[in-house]
């Protein structure tokens, strides 16, 4: 009979054990849930914070940037309407001078260039010409050059 005692025995023991363990199961995973939940939502209200801070500084930097690159726009178009309208005023007006003599008629322009040629034709470079007088005498039918007060000649006019 000591076997069907010692069966009812361990029964007993094992049955208050289990009981044990499930009610201190249920209040330690119940608390740290809440907790947990409570840091979180702390947490993202943080970052949350964090972020539309750092938002608001970037809107600002932005606005900040774009009024200073607007600003430079202007000043850049200003300067270039200046300097277009300098380089208008500049360009002086070249007037074109016909001489007529008797029944006969020459543009300047075209004496300049023959003089040029014939300058070109003695064995001179175009580009050495620093300073050109022409002097016209229509009852000669010539023009007379001095080029950079060293060289002279004549040209015929008609």
């Amino acid at each position: 009979m000591r076997k069907k005692n010692n069966s009812k025995t361990m029964k007993q023991v094992v049955a208050p054990v289990e009981t044990k363990k499930e009610e201190v199961k249920t209040p330690v995973v119940s608390e740290p849930k809440t907790d947990v939940k409570n840091e979180v939502e702390k947490a993202v209200e943080k970052t949350t914070e964090k972020v539309e801070k750092a938002v608001e500084k970037t809107t600002e930097k932005v606005a900040e940037k774009a009024a200073e690159v607007k600003a430079d726009v202007k000043e850049t178009v200003k300067k270039t309407t200046a300097k277009a309208t300098k380089a208008a005023k500049k360009e002086p007006v070249k007037p074109e001078i016909i001489v007529q003599y008797h029944n006969s008629e020459v543009d300047t322009a075209a004496i300049e260039e023959r003089v040029k040629a014939q300058f070109v034709a003695e064995g001179h470079k175009a580009g050495f010409i620093r300073k050109l007088s022409i002097y016209i005498k229509p009852e000669e039918y010539s023009a007379y050059y001095v080029i950079n007060d060293k060289f002279s000649g004549r040209v015929d006019l008609f």
